[in-house]
């Protein structure tokens, strides 16, 4: 079934797929460790970004209270770019380059070398994690041979930006000088708990930066981590979802103000036929489990809208949730509309509708 063709299905779909979901989870192990991302991931990060918010507090400048608001055709429309699979599998970037789109472009740090490569320079670039040797690579990485692949596989296992697979030290300068070319382009929204060493590549590249804090949990709560990052450097919190995909949405529809908004590269799923053992987290639930099956902790999701199925993993099903969580509220407060245009993936439901990227982009230009 084409992509065109499987808009037509019914919402009872949705239904049967909710039913499905419900049956295959349960109150699975995957239910299970789902419920359990938030505490864990709070507990892993917590000593870190603290520590990481306290180091940058010094090369903090503009905050993102201070951005300008977009005009014009930038204030009416809005693609965000995300790194999901889908991006490159359904060439979106190309096509939107080639449809000389006018509307804002807001790129997460994980397509960002994928945009420059071919020749899209996002208004906007959204950096949030925290983690301290990954992320300086997706803007060129100067100290690249102190990390080399045999310490830390992830850009080999991962599904998203895979030129970065098997990265050699020639492709790494060429990013470096890609991104120091551009850099002074874009405007870089970025979290005050990114790493040292993305603060000085991000300075170095000659980025328009606006800090904030992440918003970690409820500032009103004692010892809450989100009233201690603003205590540190009293910058504006921000809702992430969990993930710089939804935390680049988030952006756009609250602080931005753009009435109409596409998303590309949001799968929050896997392909069907990517290997279990290059998921980004599998490493971490192999660990985790021990010596349990971990293969329960990647159900398939149907989706109907282009008529393949997918599977999915407890990080990836956290992300959704939080997403649509934050989506619902979008709803509620009328503030514009969101489609989905990253044709495939998980990230559907009967109140977010699923378009093709050139229907989107048609309507918009």
């Amino acid at each position: 079934m084409t992509f065109q063709a499987a808009l037509r299905v019914s919402s009872s779909a949705f239904l049967d797929f909710q039913r499905l979901t419900c049956k295959t989870m349960g109150a699975s192990i995957f239910e299970s460790l789902v419920g359990q991302i938030t505490s864990v991931g709070r507990e892993w990060h917590v000593e870190r970004v603290q520590s990481q918010a306290l180091a940058n507090k010094e090369h903090v400048g503009q905050s993102l209270s201070q951005i300008p608001m977009p005009e014009k055709v930038k204030a009416a429309s809005c693609i965000v770019i995300s790194a999901g699979p889908s991006l490159h599998r359904r060439d979106s970037i190309v096509r939107i380059r080639d449809s000389q789109y006018r509307g804002a472009i807001v790129a997460v740090d994980g397509a960002y070398l994928a945009c420059l490569r071919h020749g899209l320079i996002p208004d906007y670039v959204v950096t949030l994690d925290p983690h301290p040797t990954r992320v300086v690579r997706l803007f060129g990485d100067p100290e690249f041979d102190q990390f080399p692949a045999d310490k830390d596989d992830y850009f080999d296992r991962q599904d998203l930006d895979v030129e970065l697979r098997n990265n050699t030290a020639i492709h790494n300068q060429r990013n470096i000088d890609l991104v120091n070319e551009n850099g002074s382009k874009s405007r870089l929204i970025a979290s005050t708990t990114i790493a040292p060493n993305v603060v000085r590549r991000i300075q170095e590249a000659c980025f328009d930066i606006y800090w904030w804090n992440p918003l970690m949990d409820n500032p009103h709560e004692v010892g809450s981590l989100t009233r201690t990052l603003h205590e540190i450097n009293g910058l504006p919190s921000m809702n992430t979802g969990g993930t710089v995909g939804t935390a680049a949405w988030l952006f756009a529809a609250s602080r931005l103000h753009v009435r109409r908004i596409g998303l590309v590269g949001m799968d929050y799923g896997y392909y069907n036929e990517t290997p279990k053992e290059m998921t980004q987290t599998y490493l971490e639930l192999k660990e985790f489990l021990a010596s349990s099956d971990i293969s329960g902790c990647f159900p398939d999701v149907h989706n109907p809208y282009d008529g393949e199925t997918y599977f999915t993993d407890p990080t990836y099903e956290w992300y959704r949730r939080n997403f649509f969580d934050l989506y619902n509220v979008y709803l509620r407060k009328d503030m514009g509309v969101t489609v989905n245009c990253t044709e495939g993936g998980a990230l559907f439901s009967e109140n977010l509708d699923c378009i093709s990227l050139d229907k989107f982009l048609g309507e918009s230009t």
